[in-house]
């Protein structure tokens, strides 16, 4: 497919772009890359080492053999692991199409794409609560819409990603937690976190449609923030106004959206029946989805990890303990979902590399 056509062309005159003038010229960008204090950097590199420790108590506790064992048995199914992931790019990238604001840019879907998976890896390459990567999308697709309409897109995709995300392991839980061996205190735990991040994304909801950008500024000015870029407030009331324009238009694309991340969420079954069959675990649809809902829930609880570290294979070895399943195939299984998101994140890096460099030299010659 070349591309998913839309509207194309310019705004309206009244300059609907998140840049504007500075002092001496320069843009002034809506979403500039948010800066990290010393103790947020300090904190992240905490969490990062505890993972990395927590990966090789893993593995001295349950034996490097008897991982790499379960490794071994996966072999050449690396491949198709591997490759099946196209398939939640695919309809995360339809997700995001949704949320651009009509009339939609004719921006090639295969760019589209790019953009989705140079900022998926910078998310997790980089320790910003996965928040880095929005702005690299903005910055990719610089010039083939206005700069409010893809700012709007980014802010509603990621919404509707993480309404999708709640939503799948709502339903996931309604079907498995019946006849799942949990402990009442992680039934509990799941229940309330659930209704937590519940409560949040509806009053997301609210605030994207009542406008939330222009008022979180002028919070944080009142609690000290210098206004070091003046035309920053007006831009982000633009934001707002377009964000809440689309909801009040959507017409149902933002259901639309949230049901094609609901998509890119549901994928992950296909991918975890496919390492348990390579693992040698038996195998239905109702285990692998029971592991993928709960794997969800915890990477969600846990975002903050840079990378995942520990936590992704630590997860695992906690869900097959608690299913009564080998710990050791546990491991295995986060090592081989780590190696799967390794390879795409290489995969995002180099597009990413390769769209910069084009736009560079594109800028030269004009």
């Amino acid at each position: 497919m070349e591309s998913i056509s839309g509207a194309s062309g310019d705004r309206l005159s009244d300059s609907r772009d998140l840049t504007q003038p500075g002092v001496r010229g320069e843009n002034v960008e809506i979403f500039p890359p948010p800066p990290t204090s010393r103790a947020v950097r300090l904190i992240e590199r905490c969490f990062l080492v505890a993972g990395i420790v927590l990966f090789a108590f893993l593995v001295r506790e349950l034996g490097l053999s008897s991982v790499l064992d379960n490794l071994r048995l996966v072999g050449w199914g690396i491949l198709l692991i591997i490759g099946q992931e196209i398939l939640a790019y695919t309809a995360n990238t339809f997700g995001w199409w949704a949320a651009f604001p009509q009339p939609r840019p004719a921006i090639p879907f295969r760019r589209l794409m790019g953009a989705r998976m140079a900022g998926d890896a910078v998310n997790y390459t980089t320790p910003t609560a996965s928040l880095g990567g929005e702005f690299v999308r903005t910055r990719l697709l610089r010039g083939r819409a206005p700069t409010t309409s893809l700012v709007a897109s980014v802010a509603v995709a990621k919404l509707s990603q993480t309404i999708a995300q709640i939503t799948f392991v709502i339903v996931g839980l309604a079907i498995v937690l019946d006849e799942t061996p949990l402990p009442l205190a992680i039934r509990h735990g799941l229940l309330a976190g659930l209704a937590g991040f519940s409560l949040l994304a509806v009053g997301l909801v609210v605030a994207q449609r009542r406008g939330m950008f222009a008022p979180l500024l002028r919070t944080a000015h009142r609690l000290g923030l210098p206004n070091r870029a003046p035309h920053l407030s007006r831009s982000l009331q633009r934001l707002d106004e377009e964000i809440a324009r689309f909801h009040v238009d959507a017409n149902g694309v933002f259901l639309l959206s949230v049901a094609c991340f609901f998509v890119g969420w549901s994928v992950g079954v296909l991918e975890m029946y496919l390492i348990l069959w390579f693992l040698d675990v038996p195998v239905t649809v109702h285990r692998a989805l029971t592991i993928e809902v709960l794997s969800v829930a915890i990477d969600g609880m846990l975002f903050f990890v840079p990378a995942k570290a520990g936590t992704q294979e630590g997860g695992k070895v906690l869900i097959f303990t608690l299913l009564g399943l080998d710990p050791a195939k546990g491991l295995a299984l986060g090592i081989v979902r780590r190696i799967r998101e390794l390879t795409w994140a290489m995969i995002g890096l180099a597009i990413l590399s390769r769209l910069q460099l084009t736009s560079t030299l594109a800028s030269s010659d004009r």
